[in-house]
């Protein structure tokens, strides 16, 4: 009887630790959200807010202390519908990529580590843009997205990025249900051919292609392989068009990023930026134009970010991926074959 009474004395104490220590840690992460979202410092909270609201599970977050007004302030102006000026493929010079490496003596593809100044990730440069798909999963919205190194081993690439958005608004779901418009080998698989779409694209000639269009304008361009993604407060995916940054969609938050760019001599630029780490916190769009900017791109989309960031070379994994449960799912990837091969 008194080991009983004992036992239910220990478990009661055990319970009250515990309650007791998650209260406090629940008080100190709303007094830190409280500093974030309330704290003398604008340039923070705004940082802080749009970081939040970039986020698929946790976008509620900057709404405990700020009003919907307050919010407004924060929060950049949707970009999803506005015109932008049409890529313009004479600036972009593709030579016979493999016949070009040898006499400059470079290789079919050169990895990158990215540090500079806060952000740090992962550059591959591919040098022959035919030799770059889109991957999709089966059965859009009916099965399950791919994690990107099964999508990679699909089609017997070599490399890959994750590519456009999808439906998951808990953050949880099975990736298999495309947000907007994919364009796999010259056919619409997701979305209206009428609807207008924030595009990022390869044409059938290996020029990347980016902007708002309706489906049936990315098939009179000749998009072969393409995706569509805006934030989820609606900024376009269009950084960079015929060297002139695109300004107006450039204000995020801190997060892990993915990108697509191309350079005047046809080089695909593919780029994941790493965050929510004690190594880095993340990237800004502007972040993102930078690096671009650094290594030549001519032309550059953002994609799908936050935890789906995620590059793959040799069969592994090389960035830090941000999800605590692991690779995601997702429905589409931009993929590189092997050296020789083409989507010719």
């Amino acid at each position: 009887m008194k080991n009983r009474e004992n036992n239910s004395n220990f478990l009661k104490r055990l319970l009250s630790f515990l309650g007791i220590s998650i209260l406090s840690i629940l008080i100190v992460l709303l007094g830190i959200i409280w500093v974030m979202e309330k704290g003398p410092s604008p340039t923070l909270t705004g940082s802080f807010t749009r970081s939040m609201r970039e986020t698929s599970a946790i976008r509620w977050i900057p709404s405990i202390f700020l009003s919907e007004e307050e919010l407004s302030g924060y929060i950049s102006e949707n970009t999803e519908q506005v015109e932008t000026e049409p890529v313009n493929a004479s600036l972009i010079h593709i030579a016979d990529a493999a016949t070009d490496a040898k006499e400059k003596q470079q290789d079919y593809l050169q990895l990158i580590d990215i540090a500079m100044g806060t952000c740090k990730g992962k550059l591959l440069i591919v040098r022959d843009p035919k030799s770059v798909i889109l991957g999709t999963s089966e059965d859009f919205g009916m099965a399950p997205g791919l994690q990107l190194t099964d999508l990679v081993a699909k089609y017997d690439g070599i490399a890959g990025i994750n590519a456009g958005g999808f439906n998951d608004q808990s953050g949880l779901g099975d990736g298999g249900r495309p947000q907007g418009l994919v364009i796999a080998d010259c056919k619409i698989t997701w979305g209206n051919p009428d609807y207008k779409y924030n595009v990022v694209g390869i044409d059938k000639d290996g020029v990347l292609r980016i902007g708002t269009m309706t489906g049936n304008k990315a098939m009179e361009l000749g998009i072969r392989w393409g995706v569509s993604f805006v934030t989820h407060d609606g900024l376009a995916s269009a950084l960079i068009i015929n060297g002139e940054v695109q300004s107006q969609n450039l204000g995020s938050g801190v997060n892990p990023r993915t990108a697509i760019g191309q350079r005047e001599d046809g080089s695909l630029l593919l780029l994941v930026l790493d965050g929510r780490s004690i190594n880095t916190l993340g990237a800004t769009m502007e972040d993102i134009v930078n690096v671009m900017l650094e290594y030549g791109a001519v032309n550059a989309g953002n994609l799908d970010g936050g935890s789906s960031s995620v590059m793959v070379y040799g069969g592994e994994i090389i960035n830090n991926c941000a999800s605590v449960t692991g690779p995601r799912r997702i429905p589409t990837g931009f993929i590189v074959l092997k050296e020789g091969e083409s989507n010719e």
